[in-house]
């Protein structure tokens, strides 16, 4: 009897949906586009500001370093520019969309020299940015170092700004400004006022 039920049932023809698999191919087109536009695309362009970034933070850091062993402040400010002029032109500073806000020159770098007494006796001392120091540097009272302050827009990889929701965010739609600040001590203080 179990036979014939078995073979009963192997003859029947198999009911299909009523409804068809058109529904769940009907749902897909949004789901990848909204997939694509709220996620993917976000997440790209949030890979991509991170390395804008960090781009930006090593311009800041290398101008420090190098402005540090120069010996006057007029060569110091000279050589930020050019390190400024270089990730901008670098490889990662064009795939970032750098570009600089205001700076010595047009660089999106201002240096300045801060003064700070030994042994924490009284504040320190950060002088005008741009221009040397207008006394004479006292290493034996003092320890000098440069600072710098870049400031960069870093771009979106992707262009969001059409979107309703996102397209208003920094780094997504319009480009985000990012301040970055660095020291470097002085090697030759002598020449911070030249």
């Amino acid at each position: 009897m179990n036979s014939l039920r078995i073979k009963a049932f192997r003859g029947r023809p198999r009911s299909r949906n009523q409804y068809g698999g058109g529904a769940t191919t009907a749902e897909f087109a949004p789901a990848l586009l909204i997939f694509f536009l709220v996620i993917l695309f976000p997440l790209i362009n949030l890979i991509m500001f991170a390395a804008g970034v960090g781009t930006a933070y090593l311009a800041a850091k290398q101008a420090a370093s190098r402005a540090s062993t120069q010996s006057t402040y007029t060569e110091a400010l000279n050589v930020v520019q050019q390190e400024s002029a270089y990730f901008q032109s670098s490889g990662f500073g064009k795939f970032a969309k750098l570009s600089p806000i205001g700076g010595a020159g047009g660089s999106g770098i201002d240096l300045s020299v801060v003064a700070t007494p030994y042994g924490g006796a009284g504040t320190a001392t950060e002088y005008t940015v741009n221009t040397p120091i207008p006394v004479t540097a006292d290493p034996d009272a003092n320890t000098y170092e440069y600072k710098v302050r870049a400031r960069f827009n870093v771009g979106p990889f992707m262009d969001l700004s059409s979107l309703p929701w996102i397209g208003s965010v920094p780094g997504l739609g319009p480009p985000a400004p990012m301040n970055f600040v660095a020291t470097g001590s002085a090697e030759f203080p002598e020449g911070l006022n030249q």
